[in-house]
């Protein structure tokens, strides 16, 4: 995910899975973990594209991760995956009722951000 637009796909110049991950070199200047994937960004590169937004404040790879700038879409990596899974088994209540279906939803989200939380997710624990 790329908020706002602002920042090229090139920021993130590595993404280790947990499975490689042990490839990497960790540097916690240009690098950040989150539930065993590793995201390496160019942070000169990131500060070039908000140096208008945000002068000569340092660019961080919490800030760019944390804030949206260069993330996962959603919570984890798989979330798009898990949201259409959620919907594909809800889907016969909709022809149903309508709001027994909303309200299934939100509990099976509920839960599963639930989830996420407990196994340690990062952009999780805001929610």
């Amino acid at each position: 995910m790329n908020r706002d637009n602002i920042l090229p796909a090139e920021i993130l110049v590595n993404l280790y899975c947990p499975q490689c991950q042990h490839l990497a070199v960790w540097n916690p200047a240009t690098m950040i973990e989150d539930k065993g994937w590793i995201l390496e960004y160019d942070l000169e590169a990131a500060q070039f594209f908000f140096w208008k937004r945000r002068g000569q404040q340092p660019i961080t790879p919490e800030f760019l991760f944390d804030e949206g700038y260069c993330s996962w879409h959603g919570m984890t990596p798989l979330d798009l995956e898990e949201s259409a899974r959620i919907h594909r088994e809800l889907a016969p209540l909709l022809a149903q009722d309508r709001l027994i279906y909303i309200n299934r939803l939100k509990e099976e989200w509920v839960g599963y951000v639930a989830q996420l939380k407990a196994d340690g997710w990062r952009k999780a624990q805001n929610t």
